[in-house]
Parts: C-alpha cells; sequence; structure tokens
C-alpha cells in the first residue's frame, strides 16, 4: 500500500486541523492565503495527484487508539503512513471542518454553523482547488454541501435525517461516483461515530459504527488510483454519552499513501 519511504510512523507530537488545509494545498501545489496552521512537514514534500479528505465525526486520538485492532482498512493507511494527534479547535462540527477546510481558527473563518458559511468570504481548499483549474468534489450531509453550490464540479448532498448506517452508505457511494469523475480534490464525511454517542450507545454500539466506517474508507481507498494521499481526520473527540472522554482532548488524524 505504501512505497519504501512512507513507513509506518505513529507521530507523538500534537500537530493542529489547521495544519491540515496547507498540508493539502502544498501536495496538490495550489496556493492558500494566510492560513493559521502549515503544512506537517513529514507529508509536504510527497505530492500527490489526488487528495481524498474523510472527515469522521467524533473520531478522538483516543478513540481511534482503543478501537484500532478493529478497523482493519484505517490501520493498513496508518502503517504506510502517518498517525498524529491534532488538537481540535473546536467542539462543534461546522466551525471544526471550517477550519479543516481552510487552516484557520474559528476566530479567524467566523463560520459557526451552515448559515455563516454560506455568507462567508472564507475560501476552503476545494473552492481554491477548483478555481485553480482542478476537479473538487465535496460529499457530505445536505445542507453542508449546498454551501458549494456552483463553486466547485461535483457535490454529494446526503439527507441528515438518515439513519446514521445508511447515511453513511450514501456518503460511501457518492464518494464512489465523483471519484469516477477523476477529481484531484474529494472531501467526505461520515456521522456514525458521533450519532453512535448522542444516541447514548455503549462500546458494541460504537464497534458498529466505526467498523462500518472502515469498510466504507476500505473502499474509497480501494477506488483512489495511484499517487493519491488520504487524509482522515476527526471534527472533534467524543463529547457526549457513555463514551465521553474528558482526557480525549485531541482528534486523531492519519496520512496514508497509495502508489
Amino acid at each position: 500500500m505504501g512505497s519504501d519511504h512512507h513507513q509506518n510512523k505513529s507521530i507523538m507530537r500534537t500537530v493542529s486541523q489547521t495544519d491540515i488545509a496547507p498540508s493539502i494545498a502544498r501536495s496538490l501545489e495550489i496556493p492558500l492565503p494566510d492560513p493559521d496552521g502549515r503544512p506537517i512537514e513529514e507529508i509536504e514534500r510527497w505530492g500527490c495527484k489526488r487528495a481524498i479528505l474523510v472527515i469522521v465525526d467524533s473520531l478522538g486520538y483516543e478513540l481511534y487508539r482503543s478501537l484500532m485492532p478493529r478497523l482493519k482498512h484505517m490501520r493498513e493507511i496508518t502503517a504506510s503512513g502517518f498517525l498524529f494527534r491534532a488538537l481540535h479547535v473546536s467542539d462543534h462540527t461546522s466551525p471544526a471542518i471550517a477550519s479543516i477546510l481552510s487552516g484557520l481558527t474559528p476566530e479567524h473563518h467566523g463560520i459557526y454553523d451552515t448559515e455563516s458559511a454560506k455568507r462567508s468570504p472564507i475560501l476552503s481548499i476545494p473552492e481554491i482547488a477548483s478555481s485553480s483549474g482542478l476537479r473538487s468534489a465535496v460529499i457530505m450531509e445536505k445542507e453542508g454541501a449546498e454551501v458549494y453550490d456552483g463553486l466547485i464540479e461535483y457535490i454529494g448532498a446526503v439527507p441528515r435525517t438518515l439513519p446514521p448506517d445508511e447515511f453513511d452508505h450514501h456518503i460511501c457511494r457518492l464518494t464512489a461516483e465523483a471519484l469516477s469523475t477523476n477529481p484531484a480534490l474529494v472531501v467526505s464525511y461520515f456521522i456514525g461515530l458521533d450519532k453512535a454517542a448522542h444516541n447514548g450507545l455503549h462500546l458494541d454500539g460504537f464497534v458498529k459504527a466505526a467498523v462500518s466506517i472502515d469498510v466504507h474508507i476500505g473502499e474509497i481507498f480501494r477506488r483512489a488510483g495511484s499517487e493519491t494521499m488520504i487524509v482522515i481526520v476527526g471534527d472533534h473527540p467524543v463529547h457526549a454519552g457513555h463514551m465521553k472522554n474528558d482526557k480525549d482532548k485531541n482528534v486523531a488524524l492519519i496520512i496514508g499513501w497509495k502508489t
């Protein structure tokens, strides 16, 4: 899955969610104006034809470490690349995703919900990629995806009213469809873990949701094509329900490479 110089490295130092957009921008050679984050030095020299960014709601670092033995595909991706602790910038999804996609802190991007995202003049990496002549795709819940209407080449909008497993299944299906159009950047968003938290499920419910998402990620990676970087990151740690862990202050950031 990885080449000789992309060996398994678990990085104990903490990076930030704001470092993700600069890292992808550097790899795709697109401009990113004045981010708060900076490219992660282990990956900025990789370069790639395609970047796939998978955002997994509530994928905390400690939660990922505890579930990792059951997550075959994410474990294999980690083995070919890097695993980081990543400092999360918000306990809420909208500002966290905005930071992941812009490289800015919430104080600087000012996006706290879907409506402020629609009004914001801040450009995110899918928009910048498209304006630079590269095809980009965003697959997420309907209201968030519609923020990109008319700005990028492919939008996959999934109703959030669907059951979590059905929602994530549609995210995977639409991501595969988007990949068939040969985009340079794909952003996908899975909700199963977060719904497990808010629905009050115990460990077995989290395991079921995580394994399902892991299978979807494996399918996406299988379809990715060569010279693809995949970035998997949580938006925030679990912040509700039985699996909430106040000591889990960081999210998991997995970066892998397909030759």
